[in-house]
């Protein structure tokens, strides 16, 4: 979840859904009698006296409810907001709007502060890294993501029975298992986004797909963090959260992500290639729609007026902003670029 801007004091907040996750803190955010503005499509009226009217053109309109019931959908990533038209077209009239990472919402009514801590809670959480879990045995394979509600299950792969097969058939069985694994973890990870994964479970089957991946599947096989766990399936990937595994991987790779960021950008610099830092200079690439990511340490964020139009200018122009932590050597490395930097898209003129 991100914030484009807020306006307590007239109870105005706009926000940026970006993962399933936003929706559930959403649900819980959003009440009865909360006026939610969205823009929308709306096709203009026909006229009555042509036989055969053509086919209008949507147009872009903003639309606010008065909030009446809020339905979270969670298998369709699909938030509804019903209620009734406040500001637009049909004044009065029921209108739904339905809410999917992507999408922006301008939600007006009187924060109270759990609401916001409960948003900060949602914006913190979508700047920590997702991490795919697989737990792994020589039966089968489950596959799961912990979400902010909890722990989603997403399938199962399961392995043939070898039987009294003979050893080349359970060989050949074990390597269309293997391909199977691999073709669910490069899907979920493509579409969730996540970077990293950790394959757990009892005996050699995870060091074997580990030798696997290596050979058949590089790319995948550089994400994969490999570790013990008691048993496979559910209990499995339960048993991998509970020993912390999580974390642990989800704080190196976000180090190991902040890192070659600004490594990049350092070479970009050396080379005077496609690279600019310090604010007045990037400033000047974000007018130019030049900023391909936006690298900002943590302690410029609590100057978050002095830069809020810079970073909205980023994100208009499909630029990605990545807060970097002072914590590690490689943010305190941005800290002294002036806090600010960008990779570019194309290089600057002049």
């Amino acid at each position: 979840m991100r914030i484009i801007y807020r306006d307590l004091k007239h109870g105005q907040i706009k926000l940026a859904v970006e993962t399933l996750d936003d929706l559930w803190h959403l649900q819980r955010l959003v009440e009865p009698g909360d006026l939610a503005t969205m823009p929308t499509w709306r096709r203009e009226r026909a006229e009555m006296d042509k036989l055969r009217p053509e086919r209008l053109e949507k147009k872009p309109l903003k639309l606010s409810i008065k909030v009446e019931g809020i339905e979270f959908h969670r298998f369709a990533n699909r938030l509804r907001l019903l209620g009734t038209i406040e500001v637009g077209p049909d004044k009065g009239k029921h209108h739904t709007f339905s809410l999917e990472p992507g999408a922006t919402l301008t939600l007006t009514k009187r924060w109270r502060p759990d609401h916001l801590e409960r948003l900060q809670e949602a914006v913190k959480a979508s700047r920590r890294p997702r991490v795919l879990l697989v737990a792994l045995d020589d039966a089968s394979a489950e596959l799961g993501i912990v979400r902010q509600y909890g722990l989603e299950q997403l399938s199962t792969i399961t392995r043939p029975t070898a039987g009294k097969h003979y050893v080349v058939e359970r060989e050949a069985d074990e390597l269309k298992f293997f391909h199977r694994l691999a073709a669910a973890m490069s899907d979920v990870m493509t579409r969730e986004g996540i970077r990293v994964a950790i394959v757990a479970g009892p005996g050699f089957t995870k060091d074997n797909f580990s030798a696997f991946l290596r050979e058949a599947y590089p790319d995948l096989a550089a994400k994969i963090r490999r570790d013990d766990v008691s048993s496979g399936g559910r209990t499995g990937l339960y048993e991998i959260i509970r020993r912390g595994l999580v974390e642990r991987v989800s704080a190196e790779d976000r180090v190991s992500f902040e890192t070659m960021l600004v490594e990049r950008l350092m070479g970009e610099i050396a080379k005077e290639g496609l690279a600019a830092y310090g604010k007045s200079e990037v400033e000047r690439a974000a007018s130019l729609g030049a900023v391909e990511k936006l690298l900002v340490v943590d302690e410029m964020l609590r100057e978050h007026d002095a830069i809020e139009g810079l970073l909205e200018q980023v994100r208009e122009t499909r630029g990605k902003v990545i807060v970097v932590s002072t914590e590690h050597d490689a943010g305190r490395q941005l800290k002294g670029l002036g806090g600010i930097a960008a990779l570019l898209r194309f290089k600057l003129r002049g």
